[in-house]
């Protein structure tokens, strides 16, 4: 191999992208380089804040080089998410941050657009660097046979150590620094875990909740579980839970194929009113088509706890990517509204913390409705369901069906 010889400052103005950005000047001087690194720089990127769950936060996205000096361009960019229901970017998806990625010269720095709970999931984002970088290495004087038994000579480059087969009587030339350079890169990724009820109304919590589900049943099918406390399910989350438990069809063509949901795997209400709750049950098997064919099993019953049933709705879901938890309870009159007869006789430090915990809700002529709603990652409800004996309760009630 034949060293080239380098003048002592050679500048580099490296690959014209697609983008048009200016690219770094990276200097290094023979014979030794001794401002190049030995083997490639590390990308450092950094997220801040490392967790998103608050509505509207903002991240801030920054990625730089362990070597400046040998950095001819940093770039950022988002590469996608793995949201609860689907994985991004899809048609009508806002990115991150703008398609093309953002250059900077030898380090970046990039806001992402406001965040809200429709990003929950997990996000991936990806700093990558062209950089220059040195090796040492050595050339041999070697040979071998070819396979007829010929022997040859030639010359073995390696990073310094001694060929090995099939070389043999190996011969040192001489040892040399080489410049390399190339794309490094490493990955980050931010969850989002922001609660639903921040931005919504007590009435768009449940519309917003019902068309999740709906959705989010569609990927889970069978693996969905739902587990309920309740004396009752409020619309739209009750037509929807109601399809979650029998299974349907969806986005039939027009040869009447269609996509199938199969029923969750497991429901069970826990309650003291089971008349109000009978019509979201469903056993048997989901039918369908010209020629009628049955599919997966439907599981969804109820049980008559007794009166033990303090709030009106305390729901949880196991969904496809992440768990579902839905309380709506019921304030006394007496905590909110001074017209009633009992209003002054609530101590001031009850009343505010009554109050403090119901940031969604609505007035109704029985009370003040509180809603909260969260997404988890997936795992929670499975250990919720032993926590709060779900089915020891169940089996002791009287079931239907």
């Amino acid at each position: 191999m034949t060293r080239m010889v380098l003048p002592v400052i050679l500048l580099f103005g490296l690959l014209s992208l697609a983008s048009a950005q200016t690219s770094c000047q990276v200097r290094y001087t023979p014979p030794d380089y001794p401002e190049l690194p030995v083997g490639p720089p590390q990308v450092l990127l950094t997220l801040s804040p490392s967790v998103v769950t608050a509505n509207g936060a903002v991240v801030q996205v920054s990625a730089r080089t362990t070597v400046p000096g040998a950095t001819a361009w940093v770039r950022i960019r988002w590469q996608g998410a793995q949201l609860a229901t689907r994985d991004a970017p899809y048609p009508g998806y806002t990115a991150l941050i703008a398609p093309n990625p953002v250059q900077g010269c030898p380090e970046v720095a990039v806001s992402t657009r406001p965040l809200e709970f429709g990003d929950n999931g997990m996000h991936t984002f990806v700093a990558e660097a062209y950089a220059y970088w040195k090796a040492w290495r050595t050339d041999w004087s070697c040979k071998y046979r070819d396979p007829e038994g010929n022997e040859y000579t030639t010359v073995v480059t390696t990073g310094g150590e001694m060929p090995g087969p099939p070389y043999y009587a190996c011969t040192y030339l001489r040892g040399y620094w080489q410049v390399n350079s190339g794309v490094v890169s490493t990955t980050e990724r931010l969850p989002v875990y922001i609660s639903w009820e921040q931005g919504l109304d007590y009435d768009g919590v449940y519309r917003e909740f019902a068309t999740r589900l709906l959705e989010d049943h569609k990927r889970a099918t069978a693996a969905m579980l739902a587990y309920a406390f309740a004396k009752e399910v409020p619309e739209p989350v009750r037509s929807a839970m109601r399809q979650v438990a029998q299974g349907y069809f969806y986005d039939c063509n027009w040869l009447g194929i269609c996509q199938r949901a199969d029923p969750a795997g497991e429901i069970k209400y826990l309650t003291d009113v089971p008349a109000a709750l009978t019509d979201l049950v469903a056993t048997g098997r989901l039918c369908g088509g010209f020629i009628t064919f049955c599919f997966g099993e439907r599981n969804a019953r109820v049980s008559d706890i007794g009166p033990k049933v303090e709030i009106k709705t305390f729901l949880m879901v196991k969904g496809w990517r992440h768990d579902y938890l839905l309380m709506d309870r019921l304030i006394p009159r007496k905590y909110y509204d001074p017209a009633d007869p009992y209003y002054a006789a609530v101590p001031e430090d009850e009343r505010q913390q009554v109050l403090s915990g119901c940031r969604v809700y609505k007035d109704t002529g029985e009370g003040r409705r509180c809603v909260a709603l969260v997404e988890t990652p997936t795992g929670i409800v499975p250990t919720l369901k032993t926590l709060l004996m779900i089915d020891p309760l169940f089996r002791r009630g009287r079931q239907y069906p």
